[in-house]
Parts: C-alpha cells; sequence; structure tokens
C-alpha cells in the first residue's frame, strides 16, 4: 500500500500545487467558470449538502478532522456549525487559499501535510470528501483503518462508483476534455468497498447517497468504528 500511496499522493501534491492551483481556486469560489467546470462545481455543492446532513446541526464542543480539506470550504460550513475544524491538506497552494478564506473564523486551522499523520490528534468525526477517490481500494480502506484509530463517531468519505461506463470513458482518457483534465480517479466497486472495510474488523460502514452529473459522480459513505 505505502509505495501507491505516496506515488499518488505526491502527483496530487504536484498537480494541485502546480499551475492548477488557480484554477482550483476559482471552481470553489463564486467566481465564473467553463460550462464543464460548473457542472463540477454543482456537484461539489451538492455532495457538501449531502455530508452536513448527516452531521448535527450543533456542533459546539465537537472535534473534526477535514482530510484533504484543498481550499477549505466544507471546513467552514462546518465551523459555521460550532465545531473545532482541523484542515489538513497535501497541497501548501491550497492550504494557503484555505487560510486567506477563512483568517475571521477562530475555530478553523489549516495545514499542509500528509492526512494520514497521526499528530493531529483524535476527533468525533473525521471527513474525506473527494479526497480519496484519486487512490485504489486498497489504499482507501488502509486510509480509513489509520482514521478509525483516531475518531469517536464516524468517518464520512467519498468515493468514484465503478460504473460500466466511467470504466469506458476512463479507458478512452475522454472523462474531461483536455482543458479540463484533473487527475485521473480509481472507480471503486461496492463489494470491495464492503469486504475490505470487513477485513478492518468490527466496523459498520454504509453508502449514504450519490451525487451523479454529466462530468461529476461521486458516493457518501459513513464508517462507524465499533
Amino acid at each position: 500500500m505505502q509505495h501507491t500511496y505516496l506515488t499518488t499522493r505526491d502527483r496530487l501534491e504536484n498537480y494541485f500545487d502546480s499551475a492548477s492551483r488557480d484554477a482550483w481556486s476559482q471552481l470553489t469560489s463564486n467566481e465564473p467558470v467553463s460550462f464543464i467546470r460548473n457542472l463540477v462545481r454543482k456537484g461539489r455543492e451538492k455532495m457538501q449538502e449531502s455530508i452536513l446532513q448527516i452531521l448535527p446541526n450543533d456542533m459546539s464542543g465537537l472535534r473534526v478532522f477535514d482530510a484533504g480539506c484543498g481550499t477549505g470550504n466544507l471546513s467552514r460550513l462546518i465551523g459555521d456549525r460550532g465545531a473545532e475544524v482541523v484542515g489538513v491538506d497535501i497541497s501548501q497552494g491550497l492550504i494557503d487559499i484555505a487560510k486567506s478564506r477563512s483568517s475571521e473564523n477562530k475555530n478553523l486551522r489549516f495545514f499542509a501535510g500528509d492526512m494520514n499523520e497521526p499528530s493531529f490528534g483524535n476527533f468525533d468525526y473525521v471527513i474525506a470528501m473527494d479526497s480519496l477517490i484519486h487512490y485504489d481500494a486498497k489504499d482507501i480502506v488502509t486510509c480509513l483503518s489509520k482514521f478509525s484509530s483516531r475518531v469517536n463517531s464516524s468517518i464520512i468519505f467519498t468515493v468514484v462508483p465503478r460504473t460500466p461506463l466511467l470504466t469506458l470513458k476512463l479507458q478512452l482518457g475522454k472523462v474531461f476534455p483536455k482543458s479540463d483534465r484533473s487527475p485521473v480517479v480509481a472507480p471503486v466497486s461496492e463489494r470491495d468497498l464492503i469486504n475490505l472495510c470487513k477485513s478492518m474488523g468490527r466496523n459498520e460502514v454504509k453508502k449514504i447517497s450519490r451525487v451523479k452529473s454529466p462530468f461529476y459522480i461521486s458516493e457518501s459513505w459513513e464508517l462507524k468504528p465499533r
């Protein structure tokens, strides 16, 4: 796992700390974007809403770890509910944007680093929205196992579901036009995900929702360590 995880992690760091930083900053803002990126933005916003519906409305006194927080959009929404949020992303560039957009909220702290680093501490919830979608199923579950040792309530994460159409598009390299192409996602089958989560031990895992549009597809899942 370690080799494939580190290879993918480093590739993502290079991608988001390159010229793509500005594109990602624009995508996660209210600025005008291309038609395709607007569809991706709307899909991500729907997924954020889905995750927020799982969390308590009043999160005062709770600690949340936003694993792969990007520019911090979801962190800020969770912080607005009173939670103390620690957001971590491998990209220093995205963390810089998150900090600049969140300077007035003292409940939020952002760090550049590896989301699997245990020194960030323990939390009531761990959120990993679209931060695991570039890793294969075994790497995803290994990350979940590491999160589970640091969480009190549950881990809410997203994956890209494996569908015949998406598999074909990935093989043809036509998921996105070249100018809008992001790092390749790694679709995961529901059966593989459930079986691998079961192999971690006594954990309860269930699918929460699916958000689908022509250029965005993602499923939210919840894992509760027992």
